[in-house]
């Protein structure tokens, strides 16, 4: 009995490449998804970023009726840190425009990559 289970589990068969090669190009095809998908949550996250703080400095200009020198270089600078390039807060509202009026912050730059994303909030002058 012993004699003929050992001939049963221990009988080797011929492998080929065929065999192993889909495995193989599955592993390889995964592996690009996963790094094409940590690139998205990356530029997702940046925008992420660049909402949050446009959020924070619009809150800011609520208080000050505009955009002040010393929070726009704040700004920048945080943009900067998030991963944003090549900013530009052209058609912001960098003078007083006056109370109960509206207030404007327009954000773009550049994500790594060469992604363009865009930033745009109004609120209300409430100094």
């Amino acid at each position: 009995m012993k004699r003929t289970e050992k001939k049963l589990f221990c009988h080797k068969n011929d492998g080929s490449v065929g065999d192993v090669m889909p495995m193989c190009i599955f592993v390889i095809c995964i592996a690009f998804v996963m790094i094409s998908f940590a690139d998205c949550v990356r530029l997702i996250n940046v925008k992420a970023s660049v909402s949050q703080i446009s959020r924070q400095y619009i809150l800011k200009m609520e208080t000050y009726g505009y955009l002040t020198e010393n929070d726009r270089d704040n700004l920048i600078r945080s943009l900067s840190e998030s991963g944003l390039e090549n900013i530009s807060l052209a058609g912001t509202d960098t003078s007083e425009v006056g109370y109960g009026n509206e207030i404007k912050l327009y954000i773009s730059g550049s994500a790594e990559g060469g992604y363009e994303i865009k930033e745009f909030r109004t609120s209300t002058a409430k100094y």
